[in-house]
């Protein structure tokens, strides 16, 4: 009867072992690490039967490297005495696939026999290993991408930019003329002879020296301009970069016959703005308020800066930009208003969009907005169009954040005293 009992009892515990999800087998350390328990589940991942396992060492069934990492593990559980996590296992079955293993041994002692036993259980992570390394694979190939995708985007933007350079050729040729025809005169002056007592000849040196100022720092302007380089932000007064673009566009606005109003709070604090590409924005959004007012009798674009605090931020206002906007936060906004014909109500979901334009062919690729935004959001702004709510024309609003990624606001500038404008 006992010993019918403890067959059933066996039985049981066999059934049991063999059902489980896990791998489990036993070694006798008395015995040569021989194994004396191999269930289901451990002939499913070795691929070997336990009829050809059990009373076998790692030698006789595994490589001789695979044999010795086995037995130096089996030899350390025993030494410590206590449960033991074993690195990552991989096992190469006799038909060539490979089996990882998360295994964790015990030492056991067996009380009626006296045998010292290694109990193994490893769980057979395969597929999450393979899982695991398309993740990485596809996490790469993200990466790659997306490196890709900013070059791609940086060579958009420099390609607007000479779109940009081009339409800006003949305005800054015609402002370098000008300091040339005064140098001209100057050397035509000085050539009929000097004499030292001649009360113009200081008067005619300040104005050459003028002349060749204004000439180098338009062409510098334009070599500045026309550079393709890597995002690189600098603490900057926005003053400088407004004033810097309207010499590089005044032969348009000349043209044109549009007068500008520039409105910029006193103690604004500084932007930390890339200047060549951000007057690339600027220079888009000024021209773009210039052509809206085609058919004004009386063409005006008002440019005003000041600071705030944003209050009552929704959740994913910036969510597009690397720093997002929270409530609270200390920004620079900064307005370009026309009074031009406005945004029509059919375009005013497709305005950022590639390729779109309203301009007539020749005037534009229908890239700037669209170059313009992807700067801005490089800058971890925003920028938004939208009609004015009283008078005729549009404002473009760009939205700055004071502080670069670390949080910390740097030191403010004196810019130019305020001028009363119009709240639109």
């Amino acid at each position: 009867m006992f010993r019918e009992q403890d067959m059933e009892e066996h039985s049981i515990v066999e059934s049991v072992l063999d059902n489980l999800p896990v791998a489990v087998f036993a070694k006798d350390a008395t015995d040569g690490f021989r194994f004396v328990l191999w269930n289901k589940k451990q002939e499913e991942v070795t691929t070997l039967g336990a009829a050809r396992a059990l009373g076998r060492n790692d030698y006789d069934l595994f490589s001789q490297e695979s044999a010795d990492y086995f037995r130096s593990v089996d030899k350390a559980v025993i030494k410590r005495g206590m449960l033991m996590k074993v690195p990552e296992e991989i096992i190469e079955t006799k038909n060539g696939r490979e089996v990882h293993l998360r295994t964790v041994k015990i030492p056991v002692h067996d009380k009626e026999t006296g045998r010292l036993l290694v109990v193994g259980i490893s769980e057979d992570i395969t597929e999450q290993v393979k899982s695991r390394e398309q993740l990485e694979q596809l996490n790469r190939h993200l990466v790659a991408t997306n490196k890709e995708l900013q070059e791609t985007q940086m060579q958009l933007i420099q390609a607007e930019k000479l779109e940009s350079i081009g339409r800006l050729a003949a305005g800054v040729a015609h402002e370098v003329k000008n300091p040339l025809a005064l140098l001209l005169l100057g050397v035509d002056y000085l050539s009929r002879g000097i004499t030292p007592d001649d009360p113009n000849i200081a008067t005619i040196l300040q104005q050459m020296r003028t002349a060749v100022d204004r000439a180098d720092r338009i062409v510098r302007g334009l070599v500045d301009f026309s550079s393709q380089r890597a995002l690189s932000r600098e603490a900057t007064e926005l003053g400088t970069v407004i004033d810097e673009v309207l010499l590089l566009i005044n032969y348009e606005l000349t043209r044109s016959h549009t007068s500008v109003k520039v409105t910029i709070d006193p103690d604004l604090p500084m932007v930390f703005l890339d200047m060549s590409k951000f007057e690339q924005v600027l220079i888009n959004l000024i021209i773009n308020a210039v052509h809206a007012m085609a058919d004004s009798g009386v063409r005006e674009v008002r440019i005003r800066a000041r600071s705030e605090a944003l209050d009552d931020v929704i959740k994913n206002e910036g969510a597009r930009t690397r720093d997002v906007f929270r409530s609270g936060d200390r920004v620079v906004v900064l307005e370009i208003i026309d009074n031009g014909c406005g945004i029509a109500p059919g375009d005013a979901g497709r305005l950022f969009d590639p390729f779109f334009t309203t301009k007539a062919t020749g005037l534009g690729t229908g890239l700037g907005l669209s170059v313009a935004r992807r700067i801005v959001e490089l800058h971890g702004g925003q920028l938004t169009l939208r009609n004015r709510s009283r008078e005729r024309g549009a404002i473009a609003r760009l939205t700055l954040p004071t502080r670069l990624e670390t949080g910390k606001v740097r030191t403010t500038a004196k810019q130019a005293p305020v001028e009363s404008g119009e709240k639109d």
